[in-house]
């Protein structure tokens, strides 16, 4: 219904009807996004998802391909596994798993436990972590800032290269 109140101004008011349907039934979550309990988010195949978890009270769990952008704050324990590519941030989580492809970014703040396992030519960050301990299946660079026990693993048990400011694997600091 529309009625005009005065030269140039027209309300209009739509009476909305349903359509037999159940109006009390929310729609559905985005499935690459989880704010409580627990999440177990999987992008498929999808290149370039960003699945994310924060102020949750479970397991955040995500399962993504290449180019994947994955954060998780605030909430007890994180694990990813993703492709090449990946991009994955923790902070003030108990927990930072993670098994990435080649040329992942890895960044652990503020988390208790940090143990992601990285592909070649990898970066791993942690920061005001208990401890930072990565397992790295080619070369892979590991920075550990006011971090309790800095611990990686470096292919085949090679010895990783200490650097100012952590280590290195298969590489140059």
């Amino acid at each position: 219904m529309a009625r005009l109140l005065g030269p140039g101004l027209l309300v209009a008011l739509f009476v909305a009807c349903s359509g037999g349907g159940d109006s009390n039934i929310p729609p559905p979550a985005d499935p690459q996004t989880c704010t409580s309990g627990a999440c177990d988010l999987d992008c498929g195949a999808t290149d370039r998802c960003a699945p994310s978890c924060s102020s949750f009270d479970g397991d955040c769990n995500a399962r993504c391909a290449d180019n994947c952008a994955y954060t998780c704050k605030s909430g007890p324990n994180c694990k990813v596994t993703c492709g090449a590519d990946c991009t994955i941030a923790c902070e003030s989580t108990s927990t930072c798993g993670a098994t990435c492809g080649a040329r992942c970014r890895y960044t652990c703040t503020s988390v208790n436990d940090c143990a992601p396992n990285v592909g070649d030519a990898s970066e791993v960050t942690c920061t005001s972590t208990g401890n930072c301990n990565p397992t790295c299946t080619g070369s892979c660079r590991v920075h550990c800032t006011s971090t309790g026990p800095c611990n990686v693993t470096c292919p085949g048990g090679a010895a990783p290269t200490k650097c100012d400011d952590g280590w290195s694997c298969g590489g140059p600091c």
